[in-house]
């Protein structure tokens, strides 16, 4: 359990331990005699509930996926059908057994519990309350309207106080301010949950008539659950399809498999490392996934050409960003953060392509990908260099700031690298540029960073550094069609 966590958890499984103990001391003292005639009914909501936890249906909110049960929907069928005792203690077997099914941590197992068991308190209590107000004991409602609306606000309490204690939680974890998750948690769940409390309130006037009378909702629910499965199924596999052409496009060259791949990966951790929200981490990981998608326009003569670039071949390869944003925008998942992708060739001094953008119109996700692309392009092997140390690709990102990267960025992803033992932490002592020696590029002096140069030929590399490193040293410019310059 993270220790942040722990005053939160404690808690909140105080307050829940109270509820299901005073709803237990409830039906122990006292059982409603709708409880005593109807506990086959009870019985069978409660499997119903516990089915619905563990088979959950999975909902596409933002760049994540959560699996969101039908459960509120049996929760407060019970709570309007036997009261909120009956109703707490049902929805707390249902989660825990979930959970522990699931094998989750007994810490989670407790915090979920007691979720609920407050959520449906609350609930129960609205609904209570909501009958004393004059509008609906005067009659100055329709019965079936003052009741309905009743049991929409039961339902939205259940829900806000179910997203407030879990916003709460991730608040602490990603370090978000709390108002800011509690935004995002209605916006990303309140549709979705506003469609179960409709389909709760109408269960519960039915079973009013009979207690099988709900059952002629269910044909509806499934066939909505079945649509959104297919839905979620299919944009699943688009994002699939497109990481596949990552990987093709990737293989082109055997060299630099899984480059994709790994600059995702340090993309989300770089984005973490930063504090950036979760959500906007997942973006930038989906998109750094993709980035070279655009390289299907580029023909593999120019791609893997060993020798220098002309003109037009540079203007090809720098091509593949807008053909990669004309791809992608034709799926909405990654059309909000095409951004990044059309971003992340710019420089901080205005030198970079395709828009010649400067510091302040250059987003941080495409900051941080740039960063990213370029360690792993400068330490993978190429078909006209070796890999360049991990120790000398950091020092050259470095020497780079301020122009080509950003600074904050850099030492984020070396805290990164550190932190995951893939650098050492003396690195600096290892990459100390002895001994320099400057290459003279093939037909003029060299440009001034990672992608200048002339049509034509390659930059001067910046320095060859002391520790481990190929016999000829590697240029690093124009020639870079994998991430660092290109990619």
């Amino acid at each position: 359990m993270i220790p942040r966590l722990r005053p939160v958890i404690l808690l909140v499984t105080a307050g829940g331990a109270a509820v299901a103990g005073g709803a237990l001391h409830i039906l122990l003292v006292r059982m409603p005699p709708v409880l005593e005639t109807g506990v086959l009914w009870y019985m069978t909501l409660l499997v119903l509930a516990i089915l619905s936890e563990v088979r959950p249906v999975p909902f596409i909110l933002g760049r994540a996926t959560k699996d969101e049960s039908f459960s509120i929907t049996i929760i407060l069928l019970a709570l309007f059908a036997f009261g909120w005792p009956a109703a707490v203690l049902l929805a707390v077997a249902a989660v825990v057994v979930a959970d522990v099914q699931a094998g989750k941590p007994y810490y989670k197992v407790l915090f979920n519990g007691s979720m609920y068991a407050l959520a449906t308190a609350a609930a129960g209590l609205t609904y209570q309350v909501g009958h004393g107000y004059p509008v609906v004991a005067r009659g100055a409602l329709p019965t079936i309207w003052a009741d309905t609306a009743m049991r929409f606000a039961a339902g939205g309490v259940w829900y806000l106080v179910n997203v407030a204690l879990l916003m709460l939680v991730l608040a602490r974890v990603q370090g978000v301010p709390l108002v800011q998750m509690f935004a995002w948690g209605l916006r990303d769940s309140a549709a979705v949950n506003l469609a179960l409390i409709s389909v709760g309130a109408a269960m519960s006037l039915l079973w009013e008539l009979h207690p099988v009378a709900p059952v002629i909702l269910v044909p509806a629910i499934l066939m909505a659950k079945s649509g959104y499965q297919g839905y979620t199924r299919l944009r699943t596999e688009a994002e699939a399809m497109l990481a596949a052409l990552a990987d093709i496009l990737d293989m082109r060259d055997h060299t630099t498999g899984k480059h994709s791949q790994r600059v995702a990966e340090m993309s989300y951790a770089v984005a973490r490392e930063l504090a950036l929200p979760e959500e906007q981490a997942l973006a930038l990981q989906s998109i750094a996934r993709v980035h070279d998608v655009g390289k299907v326009a580029v023909r593999d003569a120019v791609l893997l050409k060993s020798g220098g670039l002309s003109l037009q071949e540079r203007q090809e390869i720098q091509s593949h960003v807008e053909a990669g944003g004309q791809i992608l925008s034709h799926l909405s998942v990654y059309k909000p953060h095409l951004p990044i992708l059309m971003q992340h060739h710019e420089w901080l001094d205005g030198r970079g392509y395709p828009y010649g953008l400067r510091a302040e119109q250059i987003g941080t996700g495409a900051r941080i990908l740039a960063v990213c692309d370029a360690y792993d392009t400068m330490t993978s092997e190429r078909p006209y260099r070796a890999a360049l140390p991990r120790e000398a690709a950091m020092a050259e990102l470095y020497r780079h700031t301020g122009s080509q990267f950003d600074l904050q960025v850099v030492e984020a992803l070396e805290r990164w690298l550190v932190r995951e033992r893939r650098l050492r932490p003396d690195w600096r002592l290892l990459a100390a540029p002895s001994a320099v020696a400057l290459l003279p590029a093939a037909g003029g002096s060299g440009g001034a960073g990672l992608e200048q140069g002339q049509a034509g030929e390659r930059d001067q590399a910046r320095g060859v550094w002391s520790l481990p490193v190929p016999e000829q040293a590697p240029p690093y410019g124009l020639q870079d069609t994998q991430g660092h310059v290109h990619g």
